[in-house]
């Protein structure tokens, strides 16, 4: 019997190692670039008020597993309910038990999601700090150039003229707002799928460089806030103020019909209150350029459709919405996606060429 326990020790701890080595570029690339923030943060830390912590996610992430695992329960429960499968509550035991076993699921998975925690930490940190490294100075810039390249005409106003409805602004924001929840979902299935090889490491390592590449070092270099904010950061810049107005009377029509309001108008209105405050913390800083809401839709489309294409589609089409809603609301101008595209395929596929690299060597 004692044989047999030391033998199973040796099988849990060779089984932790090889998940641990088989996500060792992820781990690299997170203590890497937290070092890095950490040093950036003692540099900035004369000229901002905004401190830099590595684990301002951490709390918010726990309860975020915590909801996902009650919500899969309830949804698998009652599956196993409508399927009229035998012993429900043995078969969702049994279930359960296969997450933990082999012990190094459960560990890869803690790992991981501290490891998610690094790198939203060191991304709102370095999103709240852009002003203080370089000003926002490209809003008047990046609206020309969406005019010029969408033939003298802003693009927000084709997307109203399209969707001119407020309820048509009201499944805008909607489906906008779902983003945060896709993006859990998805992440969440490619930490534990690890049968995925090669497609799930493809998509972690391009889901954490794109949160600091795009949306933390490109934010950077072309310091923008977006449309919303243009004419509170000059009050000369008037060229939004017809859209946000429009937003708004949209908003208080959805209200005065029993609806909720158009959120994104609130979200808008607190980010602008945190920067004013110069607070960081959880979803801090306003930046426009890049858009990140595009790259991740773009990331999911990517990868959804390597994994089934008749999802693939569906997720493409949501990026579509998701761009047009990134104009529609005034959260950014056109290019800030058309940007992120670009830059995000561009992470895609050099993260699956690392990733095939990688996954030969593990086969040797």
């Amino acid at each position: 019997m004692q044989i047999l326990t030391s033998e199973a020790r040796t099988r849990h701890w060779q089984q932790i190692k090889l998940a641990f080595h088989q996500d060792r570029l992820l781990y690299a690339y997170v203590l890497f670039t937290t070092f890095a923030l950490y040093l950036m943060s003692l540099v900035f830390s004369y000229s901002s008020n905004i401190e830099y912590s590595a684990f301002t996610y951490l709390r918010t992430l726990i309860r975020i597993c915590y909801i996902s695992f009650l919500a899969w329960s309830s949804a698998y429960y009652l599956y196993l309910l409508y399927h009229r499968r035998p012993h429900p509550i043995q078969a969702y035991v049994k279930t359960l038990i296969t997450f933990f076993n082999p012990l190094s699921k459960a560990i890869s998975f803690i790992l991981l999601v501290l490891a998610l925690n690094l790198t939203y930490s060191c991304y709102s940190y370095l999103k709240s700090v852009i002003p203080d490294i370089n000003p926002f100075q490209y809003d008047l810039a990046f609206y020309e150039l969406d005019k010029w390249l969408h033939f003298g005409v802003s693009p927000w106003e084709i997307t109203h003229g399209i969707f001119s409805s407020p309820f048509a602004t009201y499944v805008i924001n909607f489906l906008y707002h779902l983003w945060f929840l896709l993006m859990w979902g998805m992440t969440l299935f490619f930490i534990v799928r690890r049968d995925l090889t090669h497609l799930r490491n493809q998509y972690l390592i391009a889901y954490m460089s794109s949160w600091l590449l795009i949306g933390g070092i490109t934010a950077t270099l072309l310091s923008s806030a977006g449309p919303c904010y243009m004419h509170l950061l000059n009050p000369e810049h008037t060229q939004y103020l017809p859209l946000m107005d429009l937003l708004g009377e949209q908003s208080r029509i959805m209200v005065q019909a029993g609806w909720f309001p158009v959120w994104a108008l609130d979200v808008q209105d607190t980010l602008w209150l945190n920067y004013l405050g110069r607070e960081g913390g959880i979803g801090a800083g306003i930046s426009a350029m890049p858009s990140m809401h595009v790259s991740v839709a773009m990331l999911m489309a990517l990868a959804s459709y390597q994994f089934n294409k008749k999802l693939g589609y569906l997720m493409w089409a949501y990026m579509i919405f998701i761009q047009i809603g990134s104009v529609h609301l005034a959260w950014h101008y056109a290019i800030d996606g058309y940007l992120s595209i670009i830059l995000t395929l561009i992470i895609w596929k050099l993260c699956g060429w690392i990733s095939r690299r990688y996954a030969s060597e593990l086969s040797q």
